[in-house]
């Protein structure tokens, strides 16, 4: 039976047992007095606890003295490397390390996604970052997908796992000269030649310029927003002169739920123009995950609302829309019409003549008459603007004349304003 105490190793709790636990005291002790560096030993507990995550040790599992002798293993002996510069005792070989994705923000330019890419595929970066731009340029799906990358890929922090990116072992002598390395810049600002630092500097302005726009367009969103709603609330909660919409409660609910989610859109575009230009993203998680929460409920029931409201408003429309008939057209073989009016032709055994159109204009305006077996339509005393004391859903009366002809398979329109049925010679 073996005694247990609970010990804390890169900030995580676990359960050991005394013996084990005085074996890796003393292993800690002996990399103090070898690197004489408490940063180092820092990230050796941070690395033994990853470990024993991937091992399947949790707080529930009990850390025994076979599991230290496998930390010894993967971090190396402490008597393997010292901090003198001639040190030449060899150090402990891992041939498979395989490599972890991670975000290199100490070498990218925006959140270190194409760097960290780069790191992963072992290519350059600027392959990488010309691939992004070529994609951004060519329909913006490149920019989406960095964004998806950004918020997927988590960035090397640790020195750990800074030598996971990169695929090296993780042994204490390579801890110790990660960290001592921390403050060097990273790869991409030593380039060497000319070609490469254009190049990096031109993907550095691209950047700046659209973290800008993101910016600016997020800003003339919620301009464009508060627009709006004052409008409405300068005309009593109705946007347009016609009163299709909103009409009642739930489409009033339905109108602030679209200003809710078009406002956080705006800020999402500009927190990402922010996080573009300085490489940080500005919120907290939690403040990101509340907002991506209200918008998919927001967005959810907006979805129910217009479900329920949309054939009301199509009857609504329909409701405004006439139909009137001109009674007592002669039979005619030719049409001239002025005014430049819209002529919708509709094969039937009857001559007939019909108005179409949308709102209450003054149809006393239109002259429809047959002399000469030639229809007339004269259209140049009718105002076809609505002419709205507010905003217009339709600014126009959109005035159709529709023409019902025997025989009328098709129709053509020649030019000028002579209109010609099947069967004339001039006929088209």
């Amino acid at each position: 039976m073996n005694e247990i105490t609970n010990i804390h190793l890169g900030r995580q709790a676990f359960t050991i047992s005394i013996e084990a636990h005085h074996a890796l005291k003393q292993y800690l002790a002996d990399i103090q007095k070898q690197v004489k560096d408490k940063d180092v030993v820092n990230e050796v507990e941070l690395r033994m606890a990853e470990i024993l995550n991937e091992q399947g040790i949790t707080g529930e599992k009990v850390i025994l003295n076979e599991d230290v002798t496998y930390l010894k293993e993967q971090l190396g002996e402490p008597t393997e490397f010292s901090d003198d510069d001639d040190a030449t005792e060899p150090q402990p070989t891992h041939d498979s390390n395989p490599k972890r994705l991670f975000r290199d923000t100490n070498n990218g330019m925006v959140a270190g996604v194409a760097a960290g890419i780069a790191n992963y595929f072992g290519i350059d970066v600027v392959i990488v970052r010309l691939l992004f731009v070529i994609a951004i340029l060519g329909g913006g799906t490149g920019l989406l997908i960095y964004l998806a990358l950004w918020l997927v890929i988590p960035p090397a922090v640790t020195p750990s796992e800074k030598l996971q990116m990169q695929g090296k072992p993780v042994t204490i002598d390579a801890l110790k000269e990660t960290i001592e390395k921390a403050d060097i810049q990273g790869a991409a600002r030593r380039a060497n030649g000319v070609i490469l630092p254009i190049i990096n500097s031109l993907f550095r302005i691209f950047i700046k310029i659209t973290g800008i726009g993101f910016i600016i367009g997020g800003i003339a969103t919620i301009f464009s927003v508060g627009a709006v709603k004052t409008y409405m609330l300068l005309h009593n909660g109705q946007l347009f002169q016609e009163n299709l919409f909103p009409v009642g409660s739930r489409e009033q609910l339905l109108v602030n739920i679209g200003v809710i989610l078009a406002v956080i859109v705006a800020l999402f575009l500009i927190f990402i123009g922010v996080a573009t230009y300085k490489r940080k993203w500005p919120l907290r998680s939690w403040v990101t995950a509340t907002l991506i929460g209200i918008f998919i409920v927001g967005s959810a029931a907006g979805m129910a609302l217009s479900a329920d409201i949309e054939p009301k408003l199509h009857e609504r429309y329909l409701a405004s829309s006439y139909v009137t008939p001109i009674s007592g057209i002669e039979p005619f073989d030719k049409i001239t019409s002025t005014g430049g009016l819209d002529v919708e032709y509709v094969s039937s055994p009857a001559y007939a003549v019909s108005l179409h159109y949308f709102g209450k204009p003054d149809i006393s305006k239109i002259k429809i008459t047959v002399a000469d077996k030639v229809l007339h339509i004269d259209a140049t005393a009718f105002d076809g603007n609505a002419h709205c004391t507010m905003l217009c859903l339709y600014p126009y009366y959109n005035m159709v004349v529709q023409v019902s002809a025997p025989n009328i398979q098709d129709f053509n329109l020649p030019r000028g304003d002579e209109l010609f049925l099947p069967g004339d010679p001039r006929y088209k």
